[in-house]
């Protein structure tokens, strides 16, 4: 079996140092994304428009840590110059700081979507849609959570079960939003409230990409293999 390492260990110890330090960073954005999403399935098994109030304000910072990150990288490529295997580590780490910053946005956009309404949204099946969106965001975290395990640890195997379409863990969580999907197309709900939960079910959707492209990203990283678009 093919194996695959961390970047080698540098003369140079400061370029050590900033690596480790820019990993560290990252790692905190992403702990904020995922207490992000902890607080909506929160506040959707709550049903409290001021949990779902903090989901919205957690957006903020999630936004300021990642111009911190950003910065640092700037700085240190200008001060480093990596090559090789650092600079992949660099240019995949950068990418995966996007990464995090779009599923804040999109966890944000959910809250807001759920909690604008005054009456409670109907599902699908007879089910209330928070009890949908809940199961589907704790689902999305598990798969959230895996994806940074991947990025902290370089491992390659974990990443290419997450980056899998058709057999990866993900699979049933995107079989459970299609046919969600297909079911409110169906129904006989408001317009209104089908197009609001529609507008939902496209945001997880998209979280479930961006975690799909942080597995991808980590699979860059570690063996240098571009895989996105395949």
């Amino acid at each position: 079996m093919t194996t695959f390492s961390k970047p080698e260990n540098h003369i140079f110890r400061r370029m050590d140092k900033d690596m480790r330090k820019l990993q560290k960073r990252v790692l905190k954005m992403g702990a904020m994304v995922l207490e992000q999403m902890d607080r909506l399935q929160n506040a959707l098994a709550a049903e409290d428009p001021d949990k779902a109030r903090q989901v919205i304000e957690g957006d903020r910072p999630i936004d300021l840590q990642e111009v911190k990150v950003d910065k640092f990288v700037i700085q240190f490529l200008a001060r480093r110059a990596p090559m090789g295997s650092d600079l992949r580590f660099v240019v995949a780490t950068s990418r995966i700081v996007t990464e995090l910053e779009r599923i804040g946005d999109e966890t944000a956009q959910v809250a807001k979507a759920l909690f604008h309404e005054q009456q409670q949204l109907a599902g699908c099946d007879g089910r209330p849609a928070d009890e949908e969106v809940r199961e589907l965001v704790g689902q999305l975290i598990v798969l959230f959570d895996s994806a940074l395990d991947a990025y902290q640890h370089y491992d390659y195997q974990e990443a290419l079960a997450l980056a899998r379409e058709e057999s990866g863990p993900g699979y049933k969580l995107r079989e459970q939003l299609k046919e969600l999907m297909e079911c409110i197309f169906h129904s006989q709900q408001p317009v209104a409230e089908a197009a609001t939960f529609v507008l939902v079910l496209r945001a997880l959707e998209r979280i479930m990409r961006h975690v799909q492209n942080i597995a991808e990203h980590v699979i860059y990283l570690v063996s240098g293999e571009d895989i996105r678009h395949q």
